[in-house]
């Protein structure tokens, strides 16, 4: 395995984990907004929104493998296909 190849896996893994992270928050959430049934608490939507939204968004980048991480990262491999098919042959 080449080491971009390991730096996308644990990148991807990150992503697992923030996946985790929004989706256990989403009892706690919930209790927030409506801790008694008939009654929803209109002023704890948005906390609890932001609780859960930014880690699934994040886990949504990072599971779809970061581009612009990789990018910054891996810099070098930005290089046209054409151009590696050139330079590998003799």
């Amino acid at each position: 395995m080449k080491p971009k190849d390991i730096f996308a896996i644990a990148v991807r893994m990150i992503g697992l984990i923030f996946l985790y992270q929004g989706l256990s928050a989403v009892p706690s959430a919930l209790a927030n907004i409506c801790p008694i049934f008939p009654h929803i608490f209109w002023r704890n939507v948005w906390p609890a929104s932001v609780l859960v939204g930014w880690p699934l968004l994040l886990a949504w980048w990072l599971v779809r493998g970061a581009p612009w991480l990789m990018k910054l990262a891996f810099p070098e491999d930005q290089l046209s296909p054409r151009h590696d098919e050139l330079v590998q042959r003799p």
